[in-house]
């Protein structure tokens, strides 16, 4: 598939904007392109190794007429929410750190690549089993950060986790397992021996007679919740997990959340895909796992004796803790002034349409979350808004008969259009490793790239995750060969096409109007030039961050620290564009990533105002608007029909600075301004690689 990186300049509607404004009438309209598309087709083994067959064509879904078309072209977001899983159940993706300075040497290695890979917002998992990588006295200290739970590693990882993440410009989402006890099976060898019992007597233990075992062989910390309650633990395949169906423990869960979100200066919390056990050989409940609680609790409620009846009290169970992790950080959030965001990521298929008409078109024999396993009805907390936003996890290829990527991902789409969700999609990276030796799919390095291409299409789709970070590091092909090989580059393929031809731009994630701060005022740019800019806070203590731009490309993100005054260099790769009469401004941030207008400064020519000779005559505001917080005023003596334009222009998303460029020149503010306008640069597009479907 060719790709091109496509600029997309706003100039020519700014200043038209702006010269209507001086007019006395301001209007918009957004006109839709049309999208240049392909045709994907079947990637197959050949003689040759791998290739596209022109004979297979990919369609939406089995018996679809509907062939998957893959834009040729990827237009850089304004706003995108970008991460991936930073997983610490079993150390997947952080070795057990052998002292405080060997978890900063390994976190720093993590941020190091998400900063490279242009991603802002970190998911870390912080509460893998009813553990905790923070110091709390509603859960012990998880056995994966110090060896065996309970035991305090003599610091604490999340406190400054969050410190660095922000020195870095992202967002921090601490990733919570609501209900897990145990990782590994009762009756694997190592329980076993800890334990000094067989097979058959480890199987024979009830729940809480499990739980009480694993306590006395150290397994299971005294301070776990599970250890405190063992009534209050259910068994499954021999692992196990707190009932959901005690309010009690809801209400642990919930006190677990308020404790994060509270203590800890936190953007998001995060729960995966864990909450009663998917189906293995058997499903969960057909041996009464739960019968006991759903005569204590379900009958007296109303929920009938029934099949149907007990799925809906356990689908109502999972949903009463949703929406009271939802009502809590609501509270905490008005407590505290902050905005701290609540996301799911769930299995991706809901249900299928031959189950209920409004799923998707899966087949039946497919999993879900919505029917028999799971039963996390996810479209409800969508349409409800218990979350704020929502990654399902669609880990499969567009031609995966059993779950086709294309299909589910629209229906996604579909489903979260008209609510204030956000959604985002979760991508299997892993499987180039995992899978490519049984699906030829995951032998291609375009696949997820291709996801990319496609979720353009969705237009209520606003964020890419990929599963899991061991899979965005490259990795060495030395000694290599055959299968191993092939996966191998399949994978780092992929990597080279999703962070050096598709996501090559630095955005922010996007923005919460519901949280709005308000009265957020836009910062005060004090002096600049052609290498950085200097600006003071114009909201103390409201200001969450500031961002900086070159032209309209996002330099940097300054998370505020208290300073009374901030500079950032430009002088990178951004530099060169400045020079040559790029605009540098500067907006404020709010916590829910809101943006102020952009207050710009204008390098002029040398020896003229901004550069080495002359006095810098920056672009001053002081916000207040929908959007973009304010009435901006012009430096030097501004007309007000111009500045009422500018800021009401923010105030859609607009950049502002071309505006006060533009409004500089109509109103004759000289030749500093004039200048920056004609010598300001569209991005170029950039050419992809050829060889695409």
């Amino acid at each position: 598939m060719t790709r091109t990186r496509k600029s997309v300049s706003r100039w020519s509607a700014v200043a038209l904007a702006v010269a209507l404004a001086s007019a006395g009438a301001i209007g918009g309209a957004s006109a839709g392109a049309a999208v240049d598309t392909t045709p994907l087709t079947k990637w197959v083994r050949t003689a040759d190794g791998y290739g596209y067959d022109p004979a297979q064509p990919v369609m939406l879904y089995p018996g679809s007429d509907q062939q998957v078309r893959i834009p040729t072209e990827y237009a850089q977001p304004e706003r995108q929410f970008r991460s991936s899983w930073v997983a610490t159940v079993s150390n997947l993706n952080i070795a057990r750190p052998t002292s405080e300075a060997d978890f900063r040497a390994q976190y720093t290695r993590i941020l190091d690549r998400f900063s490279e890979a242009r991603l802002n917002a970190m998911i870390f998992q912080v509460r893998p089993a009813q553990d905790a990588w923070y110091p709390s006295p509603l859960n012990p200290w998880s056995q994966f950060l110090s060896g065996t739970q309970g035991v305090d590693p003599g610091y604490d990882p999340l406190a400054w986790m969050v410190e660095q993440t922000h020195a870095r410009g992202m967002e921090y989402h601490a990733w919570l397992n609501p209900y897990r006890v145990t990782t590994t099976s009762i009756t694997s060898a190592a329980v076993l021996a800890a334990l000094g019992l067989s097979a058959d007597e480890a199987r024979a233990l009830s729940a809480p007679d499990a739980v009480r075992a694993l306590a006395a062989a150290g397994l299971l910390s005294a301070g776990n919740y599970a250890v405190e309650h063992p009534e209050q633990v259910l068994m499954f395949n021999g692992t196990l997990f707190l009932n959901p169906g005690e309010p009690a423990v809801r209400q642990h869960v919930i006190d677990t959340v308020a404790e994060l979100a509270t203590n800890y200066d936190i953007d998001g919390i995060h729960f995966d895909d864990y909450f009663y056990p998917y189906r293995t050989t058997v499903y969960f409940g057909d041996a009464g796992e739960d019968r006991a609680t759903f005569e204590e609790y379900g009958l007296p409620a109303g929920y009938a004796d029934t099949a149907d009846g007990i799925a809906q009290w356990r689908r109502d169970n999972v949903t009463a803790l949703v929406s009271g992790v939802h009502d809590v950080l609501d509270r905490v959030n008005a407590e505290h002034g902050t905005a701290v965001q609540f996301g799911v990521s769930p299995f991706g298929i809901w249900e299928h349409a031959s189950v209920d008409p409004r799923g998707s078109n899966t087949p039946a024999s497919s999993s879900s979350t919505y029917s028999r396993s799971v039963f996390a009805d996810t479209r409800a907390w969508v349409k409800d808004e218990f979350v704020d936003y929502i990654v399902p996890q669609v880990y499969w290829s567009f031609d995966q008969t059993a779950a086709p990527y294309g299909e589910i991902a629209r229906w996604w789409n579909d489903t979260v259009n008209g609510t204030d969700v956000r959604l985002y999609i979760g991508h299997a990276d892993y499987k180039h490793l995992q899978s490519s030796a049984t699906e030829a799919a995951w032998a291609n390095p375009d696949e997820v790239p291709n996801q990319l291409l496609y979720d353009q299409t969705l237009p209520s789709l606003s964020g890419e995750v990929f599963y899991g970070y061991n899979d965005i590091v490259p990795g060495s092909t030395t000694g290599l060969t055959g299968a191993a090989l092939t996966a191998m580059e399949a994978k780092n393929g992929s990597l080279d096409r999703i962070f050096g031809d598709l996501l090559t731009d630095r955005v922010l994630p996007p923005a919460d109007p519901s949280k709005r701060a308000p009265g957020l005022q836009a910062p005060v740019v004090t002096a600049g030039d052609a290498n950085g800019i200097t600006w003071t806070d114009g909201s103390p203590g409201a200001t969450r961050a500031f961002a900086v731009y070159v032209d309209d490309r996002l330099q940097s993100v300054r998370y505020a620290d208290g300073s009374g005054e901030y500079s950032v260099s430009t002088a990178s790769a951004a530099a060169p564009a400045a020079r040559a009469g790029g605009v540098i401004s500067v907006a404020a941030l709010d916590r829910a990533m809101n943006e102020t207008a952009r207050i710009a400064f204008a390098p002029a020519e040398p020896g003229g105002p901004g550069q080495p000779g002359g006095p810098s005559t920056p672009s001053e505001g002081k916000g207040a608007g929908d959007g973009a917080a304010g009435d901006t005023s012009v430096a030097a003596g501004g007309d007000q029909t111009a500045v009422e334009a500018t800021s009401r222009l923010a105030s859609t998303g607009a950049d502002v600075a071309p505006a006060l460029i533009v409004a500089g020149t109509l109103l004759g503010l000289g030749a500093v301004l004039a200048t920056v306008a004609v010598t300001r640069r569209a991005r170029t597009p950039r050419r992809a690689r050829p060889g695409r479907p």
